[in-house]
């Protein structure tokens, strides 16, 4: 059933970005002037290229549809069967504990790395591009209905107030740690910093393509990340019974879990194992803390651009070449949820959109880590898993502070 909703969902995609391989690189232009008159300085040639497609060009030819998806079928098939595989591994008892996305990013630089023949990498090259692109965003928006407005306002400010505060001291403290001591560059900071922020590995997956990550730098974020939010899984269940006024007070301890564990499945897990009070308010601590990824890479965005400016300006660089990429995707997820929140779907449809998402994130996961390369990773030693280190301890130990601080417990 998967793999037929799966095939379905691509088609549709692949359909919509049929002419890609054919555009006249002149006519990206004529958008792009207007889009300057607007206030945008520049604009992401993706995006650019998408409003030239469907404005300007004529519709697709056939022979066109058919060698797009010729091209792009062999990598989007290697993705398809490394995610099913991730599934399966997930659903087995020493699987079990470890997120699919990880499992399909081991898999994926598994037999990326196995490839030693050029023409076989050069084979798969369009599907796997297209999978850690195209099925990224598809993801994250349809992440969205698992969101309701009227379930973050269910944990009222004190929750709201912590979510800020952890996301925004935490993805500040990891660029900052990781930039200034560690000596790590700026985006391998950035996308460890916005997975223990945010959401995990869906967060550093959608964060990839605003701060421009590199396939090995994404692979190393992930991997730290889902250490830290496993070892929190089974840690917050023990301090829940040993520590007090946690054991005395659900929702002081469900806002601590879902404004400070990494993966909403860790949340999900932690919060079952503590009881039903405790996994409502922290399942919904977590969901209003994901919905703050539009914001924050919209402001990572406006933040790189600037810099590129000062930059381009210092070095006498023309400003042209400074791009602004504007992550369209993160504002479909809010407007998804929000007419999720408006709008009563039917369930079947919101459990089709939940498994697709969950499905196009893990074949964008096997796209990356097929595009990963192991030299490039050791290279970067361990400085990425101290600084997973250091933001794991931030949030375990300075979320507890800051939770009691808010609720006034």
């Amino acid at each position: 059933m998967i793999m037929m909703l799966t095939f379905l969902s691509l088609c549709s995609i692949a359909t919509a970005f049929a002419s890609n391989s054919n555009r006249d690189p002149m006519r990206i232009t004529t958008p792009r002037k207007h889009l300057s008159k607007l206030g945008v300085a520049s604009i992401s040639q993706d995006i650019t290229q998408d409003i030239e497609q469907d404005i300007l060009s004529p519709p697709a030819k056939l022979p066109q549809f058919c060698d797009f998806c010729a091209d792009r079928a062999p990598g989007m098939a290697l993705s398809v069967a490394l995610a099913h595989i991730s599934l399966s591994m997930g659903k087995t008892a020493m699987g079990a504990h470890v997120s699919p996305l990880l499992w399909a990013t081991i898999f994926g630089m598994a037999y990326g790395n196995l490839l030693h023949k050029p023409e076989a990498k050069k084979s798969l090259a369009a599907g796997i591009k297209f999978s850690k692109g195209r099925l990224l965003r598809l993801g994250i928006i349809l992440y969205g209905f698992k969101i309701t407005l009227q379930q973050i306002a269910g944990i009222g400010m004190a929750g709201l107030l912590t979510d800020i505060f952890m996301v925004v001291s935490t993805l500040g403290l990891g660029m900052i740690l990781g930039t200034k001591w560690l000596k790590l560059d700026e985006a391998t900071s950035t996308l460890i910093g916005c997975g223990a922020a945010i959401c995990g590995c869906s967060a550093v997956l959608a964060a990839q393509p605003v701060v421009g990550g590199e396939s090995h730098e994404v692979s190393a974020a992930v991997g730290t990340v889902v250490v830290g939010g496993t070892i929190s899984m089974f840690l917050y269940p023990f301090i829940y019974k040993v520590i007090p006024f946690l054991a005395n007070s659900p929702k002081l301890m469900g806002i601590y879990t879902g404004a400070t564990i990494h993966e909403i499945a860790g949340v999900v897990a932690a919060g079952n194992t503590m009881g039903g009070d405790v996994a409502f308010t922290a399942v919904v601590t977590k969901l209003a803390r994901v919905l703050l990824l539009a914001p924050v890479l919209t402001t990572l965005s406006w933040m790189k651009n600037r810099k590129c400016l000062m930059e381009a300006e210092a070095d006498g660089i023309p400003p042209s070449k400074c791009d602004l990429v504007l992550p369209w995707f993160a504002f479909a997820f809010v407007g998804v949820s929000a007419l999720n929140s408006f709008i009563t779907f039917p369930s079947a449809l919101v459990k089709f959109a939940s498994k697709t998402s969950a499905f196009s994130l893990i074949c964008a996961m096997a796209a990356l880590g097929v595009d990963s390369d192991f030299k490039a990773i050791r290279s970067l030693g361990s400085k990425p898993l101290l600084l997973a280190a250091a933001l794991w301890a931030w949030l375990a130990i300075g979320g507890l502070g800051v939770t009691r601080l808010f609720i006034g417990i």
